[in-house]
């Protein structure tokens, strides 16, 4: 029997004519169109260049922010009806996006100079989720989609006259907005494009202070036509203390076994040689494992204890000389 691929890993104590005709061809075109999203693409956000500004308004007065913009790093999950252009649909499906600098900072001023400022805040570590209804793209490559923007993990620190505390901001996200953009490719190198804006709100239960997040700016992110039909995990979000969840993958090696690594500490670098692949987490450990079926397609059932609620978590599916991308979630 191999040696399990997390041996020397210890776990931690906690871890969908007639007007009948109409309804029927429309339900019929809608299956078809949401079909149509076959293969899975995992790209990496081109962080140098993908540059957002960021505008606060609060319910108590004007932000000054610090810096004025970041950058945004991570990788964004695709799907698109074909393995390479011409494109005529796609979809977001995930993304664990982050912040650089990972410290975002905000302060309302006092509007006596001397005084303290009204109020403070800083959200630090911040990571997203990205997903959208099937949108239709262009001959040009142009699209239009309702994006929706989720926080997974990060933490807000409020300060000033109006009283202090830390909440985390999971869960925390964006209504669906419509936000254009492009996908293109030259050669082998398949560009996707966002012209992202989007906005958060965030409410602090202590002080009463509610305060809107705008998130302005191009996101780009490339990947390569030979990574068509990607390895893919979904989460639920949130994932529901003490109880089963359900953790989906697919494109996994057809009828082969594929395990589930788990983290509580974030994005790292861990490798794995029993299985010859690093991980892209931090202190993973063994969550699952699960025997993949004929289409490469299954789901890891991971006991979720109850004394991880309020905490983000984060997993990878892993088999012999590949991974999935990294999923991020939530307990609540």
């Amino acid at each position: 029997m191999p040696e399990p691929p997390f041996s020397g890993l210890t776990p931690p104590s906690a871890i969908h004519m007639s007007k009948q005709f109409l309804l029927s061809a429309a339900a019929t075109l809608m299956t078809a169109c949401l079909s149509a999203q076959q293969v899975q693409f995992s790209t990496d956000l081109d962080q140098q260049n993908n540059v957002i500004n960021w505008n606060v308004t609060t319910s108590v007065g004007n932000v000054n922010v610090s810096p004025s913009n970041f950058r945004v790093g991570g990788s964004v999950e695709v799907k698109l009806d074909t393995a390479s252009a011409p494109f005529s649909s796609g979809r977001l499906n995930g993304a664990i996006a982050f912040t650089a600098p990972d410290t975002l900072n905000g302060t309302i001023p006092n509007p006596i100079p001397f005084l303290p400022p009204l109020a403070t805040f800083e959200i630090r570590d911040m990571q997203f989720h990205l997903s959208s209804s099937v949108f239709s793209i262009g001959p040009n490559g142009n699209f239009n989609a309702m994006v929706t923007l989720t926080a997974t993990s990060g933490t807000n620190t409020m300060g000033g006259l109006f009283g202090s505390g830390t909440e985390p901001i999971f869960g925390l996200g964006s209504d669906p907005t419509p936000v254009t953009g492009q996908v293109t490719q030259n050669g082998s190198t398949i560009q996707f494009h966002l012209d992202l804006n989007l906005a958060v709100s965030m409410d602090d239960p202590g002080s009463g202070v509610t305060v809107d997040i705008s998130f302005t700016g191009p996101v780009d992110a490339y990947t390569d036509v030979s990574e068509a039909n990607s390895m893919h995990l979904d989460l639920s979000m949130p994932t529901l203390s003490g109880t089963q969840a359900n953790f989906t993958y697919i494109n996994a090696a057809p009828n082969s076994n594929v395990f589930l690594a788990g983290s509580l500490a974030g994005l790292g670098n861990t490798v794995i040689p029993q299985l010859g692949v690093v991980l892209n987490l931090a202190a993973p450990i063994q969550a699952g494992m699960d025997h993949a079926n004929a289409s490469g397609s299954g789901q890891f059932q991971v006991n979720i204890p109850a004394n991880l609620a309020g905490r983000s978590i984060w997993a990878q599916a892993l088999q012999a000389g590949r991974t999935s991308n990294v999923a991020g979630s939530w307990v609540q």
